[in-house]
């Protein structure tokens, strides 16, 4: 949708203004040279990953902004397809975006113009709500050029709308896939289906009850850094077994809930876990009570979205046997806080260290 939407504005731009700037920024230092260095008064500037002080000051400031989006799956689905490669890479940038922009929620002349929403709809209103955001005009001729440039067949009838294609049909025509496709998506859709589509419809507004960052998305350190897939090996000398996934999540406190299966005795075994970004935000040491499923907890505050999250599980001992199974991180927000970018009135660092008891969850087999 980002392709469409900097498309389109560009394609306005030539339109509305004898010359123009573009620049695409991440931080408030790219902003401010992007606009000393313009050689027009007209500007037009778009960011995939704004970080918390970009997204403090144009929280500040009266200009209108619009934010595209699309869901999830469609999003990594037309990542895989535009790169023909399915990489959590592509997981890992799609939930920075979400992340960061979150942070433009306070801002109160937003138009978020979501795919998922108005995809059926025809491009000639999608460019008037766009122009009136901008407070621009476009003459009748003008706005058939613009058209043109996203997909309209120029040989139809201007005065009948028939002809003008939906913004589905017209991104199509911006972004067609490659051609070469990967023959497997669903181990990547799985992942994003758990991480990041929870937050479709919420960038903005409301926000997700959890969300499940699992084992899949995690690195074995034993195996320089390959997907940690079905049983997790304890057997060697005290280590990190499991690190990972660099997402992101977007400001404010956050409940994570660790969840691990023990099939064999490990004899007082004791796992530590460190959640970091940028610097340590929690430490839980844990000790599981013989075998079954297990789960602890911590909580840490996110205040830069930009920098993405590692968890890290470590063994404090050596071990002869024993394996873990079903790793996996089910986070949850917490009283619905969410930090406006300019929020300063909470002090910042980490939750401190602590020993946290191991739960052994109880699981119910069903028979239908």
């Amino acid at each position: 949708m980002s392709t469409w939407g900097i498309h389109a504005l560009k394609v306005i731009a030539d339109e509305a203004f004898d010359d123009y700037n573009y620049a695409s920024v991440e931080t408030l230092d790219d902003m401010r040279n992007a606009w000393t260095g313009r050689s027009s008064q007209n500007v037009i500037l778009s960011s995939l990953y704004p970080d918390a002080d970009l997204c403090a000051f144009l929280c500040r400031s009266k200009t209108p902004y619009m934010i595209f989006s699309e869901s999830a799956l469609d999003s990594i689905t037309h990542l895989i397809h535009q790169f023909a490669k399915e990489d959590i890479a592509l997981v890992r940038s799609l939930s920075a975006s979400i992340a960061c922009i979150s942070q433009m929620h306070p801002h109160p002349f937003l138009v978020h113009l979501d795919r998922s929403k108005i995809g059926d709809v025809r491009i000639h209103r999608v460019i008037a709500q766009m122009c009136r955001q901008l407070g621009v005009s476009l003459t009748p001729a003008g706005m058939i050029r613009c058209l043109e440039q996203l997909g309209m067949d120029s040989t139809g009838s201007t005065t009948q709308t028939g002809h003008i294609p939906t913004l589905e049909e017209s991104a199509a025509k911006i972004s067609p896939p490659c051609e070469d496709q990967p023959d497997k998506l669903e181990g990547l859709l799985t992942i994003a289906r758990h991480a990041i589509e929870p937050f479709d419809g919420k960038i903005l507004k409301g926000q997700v009850s959890s969300l499940t960052w699992p084992q899949e998305s995690f690195l074995l350190a034993d195996k320089g850094g390959e997907t940690a897939i079905g049983a997790i090996e304890l057997v060697g000398k005290a280590r990190c077994l499991v690190y990972g996934p660099y997402f992101h999540l977007p400001a404010g406190r956050w409940n994570a809930r660790f969840f691990l299966d023990i099939d064999e005795n490990i004899y007082g075994q004791i796992f530590t876990i460190e959640v970091f970004s940028e610097d340590i935000l929690g430490k839980i040491r844990i000790l599981p009570s013989g075998t079954g499923s297990f789960a602890a907890e911590t909580t840490f505050r996110i205040e830069r979205p930009k920098a993405p999250i590692e968890i890290r599980l470590f063994t404090e001992t050596g071990s002869i046997e024993g394996a873990i199974a079903h790793w996996h991180v089910e986070l949850r927000p917490i009283d619905n806080e969410i930090i406006a970018p300019d929020d300063s009135q909470f002090e910042s660092g980490s939750e401190p260290d602590r020993d946290a008891p191991a739960m052994e969850q109880e699981f119910v087999n069903h028979q239908n």
